[in-house]
């Protein structure tokens, strides 16, 4: 029997949440742990490793760091106790990591990067086995699986699924696959879901552009791309609804915006004039986006895009035609998984309209919206 050492992966979770806390803007340990209802002192210690999260505190964990997934959570913090459960032994913990990897693959990545730690976890030294932990990576794959839900399929599974994906938008063998899916449900429950099914198909999704705001912010850790289609380039100066934070998400990529009209003030710089206010807005509220000011004109620069799509008039009509309506923006969110999903509205900017309405494109709309906004960004040079 050997002295018992820090469980690593209750190492590692407690680095993810100093990281996610400094991505906050540097809220105190001692805020974080009264949202926890947690002592300050004992939060602490989960940080450092040398206690561990129980399971019941996953709900005020996922309201707290509102980056970080619910189910990924309960995965991790079930592993922690499993391990935990065996810290007498060094092997015992090393046989039943590897056990974890295999009865949840979605961890195996970040488990099996363990594998040249062990002898330095066997010696104690606690601060050198964190040091290693950050410099192997093993925070930042914790991170990502924590921030962005894992997907249970197979790639295989994934390019055939009923979803469609930017790259794929017409692919899927839809039906067999939700025959698949239902194999398993009981007859009981099956009729729940096709009764569900049925009345989901009659209702259209409402959204407005707080309500879609809301749930850009929700899912800002699992964009990587957006491209938005839109009528006037106005519609991008909104920086009070939308904050356009997603861009500094390590796993965010590129929004593109491709406007049909010219600027309304032909001298002015529609991109110059987003940048100045959501400069303003950030210096405004300087506690909430500091980290954004710290490299603002580089990522900026880095990971927006506005381009005339004025030669492109006609394409651009036809993506924004819907059921014979014609609407103002489209907007395309690209998940990290490939998966897509489509916002179309009529908003105007500074119109002041009461009946402004968007929705979320069903499985066939968005398909075929796929299809054309593809056919555009490479006419403009744009891949993702």
């Amino acid at each position: 029997m050997v002295q018992k050492v820090r469980n690593p992966l209750a190492q590692a979770l407690g680095l993810v949440f100093q990281s996610t806390r400094d991505k906050m803007g540097g809220v105190s340990s001692t805020q974080i742990a009264s949202s926890l209802g947690l002592a300050a002192s004992h939060y602490r210690m989960i940080e450092a490793g040398s206690a561990i999260l129980q399971p019941a505190r996953a709900i005020k964990v996922v309201q707290t760091f509102e980056t970080i997934e619910f189910v990924p959570l309960c995965q991790v913090l079930v592993s922690i106790q499993i391990i935990d459960s065996v810290r007498d032994s060094i092997d015992d913990m090393r046989t039943t990591a590897e056990l974890l990897t295999q009865a949840n693959p979605a961890l195996e990545q970040t488990l099996t990067s363990f594998e040249n730690l062990w002898p330095l976890i066997k010696s104690g030294r606690t601060s050198e086995v964190s040091r290693q932990i950050i410099s192997a990576g093993i925070v930042k794959q914790l991170e990502t699986f924590l921030t962005t839900e894992p997907v249970a399929l197979t790639a295989e599974a994934i390019d055939n699924f009923m979803t469609p994906t930017y790259q794929y938008p017409i692919s899927g063998q839809l039906y067999s696959k939700i025959g698949d899916i239902l194999q398993g449900v009981a007859p009981f429950y099956l009729d729940v879901i096709l009764e569900l099914i049925d009345n989901l198909r009659g209702i259209t999704p409402r959204v407005t552009p707080v309500e879609l705001a809301q749930w850009e912010s929700r899912h800002r850790n699992r964009l990587s791309h957006i491209i938005g289609i839109i009528r006037k380039p106005e519609a991008v100066l909104d920086v009070e609804t939308f904050d356009y934070s997603f861009l500094w998400q390590d796993n965010f990529k590129k929004m593109l915006i491709i406007h049909r009209d010219k600027p309304k003030v032909k001298t002015e710089s529609v991109p110059l004039k987003l940048a100045d206010s959501l400069r303003k807005r950030y210096e405004s509220e300087r506690v909430k986006y500091e980290r954004q000011l710290q490299n603002f004109e580089e990522t900026m620069n880095e990971k927006l895009a506005i381009e005339s799509g004025s030669e492109l008039a006609k394409q651009i009509d036809e993506i924004l035609s819907y059921r014979d309506v014609e609407m103002n923006n489209l907007w395309i969110y690209i998940m990290t998984n490939g998966y897509a999903v489509l916002f179309i509205d009529n908003t105007s900017a500074g119109s002041g309209a009461t009946d402004i309405y968007g929705t979320s494109l069903a499985y066939d709309e968005t398909c075929q919206k796929l299809v054309s906004i593809r056919e555009i960004c490479s006419d403009i040079g744009f891949e993702l």
